[in-house]
């Protein structure tokens, strides 16, 4: 199933199953207890009611509001090139190899699909292309035999980043920060297991991004180092996971402006301005697709 939360003209936000070209409602929306219940029963509703034409709603975050939000980095291309560029390290520490680190980030900022993202004062704005797991069960000291009983689904996560702050947070030694404290995107839609390939807990899968139609970088969910159930593992160690907390995998091999303007140069690949539309896509959970709003300041 493809979840979604949704609104019509003047109608409340309903749950709905994406079908094709059409949401078949089966749900009103009250917080997303709701949702993550009917995605962790693995069995579509009822509808209750007439399929709907889906350019005729308007998608929302699946989740209104996630519990937390960490986000890891597990893809070895990208983290190379992060290394290399922002430090000139040729070598990755061999503890990344055996921990998989994350930071918390801010839950208050998510916005959905087809919404305007704020740009806040920075010369440096950068996407970034990532897949989350959504949890449906919490728990604690979870194997990564049992992680994936926790799985409601995926879905699309942009990590909006300003660069030029990133830098001095991280010289500091304590951040990211107020670099990605501004608007982070989840959408279209939250996809149980059984719609993207793999193994439980560990996908398979294209991803890919563009920005103003015009293809940037993308990468498959197979090549990330820590599989989500192993970052679900980790997370749960000696803490506490809840339903409707996400996990992000961290941005995909070229799937940043940050790492193809180090391979490629900043001409070709200039910061977001206002108004570009960047697009993120996966195989079985769609496209998510936003607008960079006018500048800040």
């Amino acid at each position: 199933m493809r979840l979604v939360r949704f609104t019509t003209s003047g109608g409340p936000t309903s749950i709905g199953v994406l079908e094709g070209e059409k949401v078949v409602p089966v749900a009103l929306a009250d917080g997303d207890a709701r949702l993550l219940e009917i995605a962790m029963s693995r069995q579509r509703p009822d509808g209750i009611g007439p399929a709907i034409p889906v350019d005729d709603v308007t998608l929302l975050s699946p989740l209104a509001q996630p519990a937390s939000i960490r986000d890891f980095i597990t893809f070895e291309d990208h983290y190379a090139n992060f290394l290399r560029g922002q430090t000139g390290a040729v070598d990755i520490p061999a503890e990344w190899y055996r921990t998989p680190v994350f930071y918390f980030t801010n839950p208050a900022v998510v916005h959905g699909p087809d919404t305007e993202i704020p740009h806040p004062v920075t010369d440096c704005l950068d996407y970034e292309l990532e897949v989350a797991v959504v949890l449906g069960r919490g728990g604690s000291d979870v194997t990564v035999e049992e992680a994936p009983d926790l799985i409601a689904g995926y879905t699309l996560f942009n990590d909006f980043s300003a660069r030029d702050v990133q830098k001095v947070e991280m010289a500091l030694g304590l951040g990211p920060s107020k670099c990605k404290d501004f608007a982070h995107a989840l959408g279209p839609c939250l996809a149980t297991p059984d719609e993207l390939g793999g193994a439980p807990g560990t996908p398979r899968g294209q991803v890919r991004a563009r920005v103003n139609g015009r293809e940037y970088g993308g990468d498959d969910l197979g090549h990330m180092q820590h599989s989500f159930a192993r970052l679900i593992s980790h997370a749960s160690t000696a803490s506490r996971l809840r339903p409707g907390d996400v996990l992000g995998s961290g941005t995909a091999a070229t799937g940043c402006i940050m790492e193809l303007a180090g391979l490629h140069g900043g001409a070709a690949y200039p910061w977001l301005e206002p108004g570009d539309v960047v697009e993120l896509e996966a195989e079985g959970i769609g496209v998510l697709r936003n607008t960079i709003g006018p500048r800040r300041g």
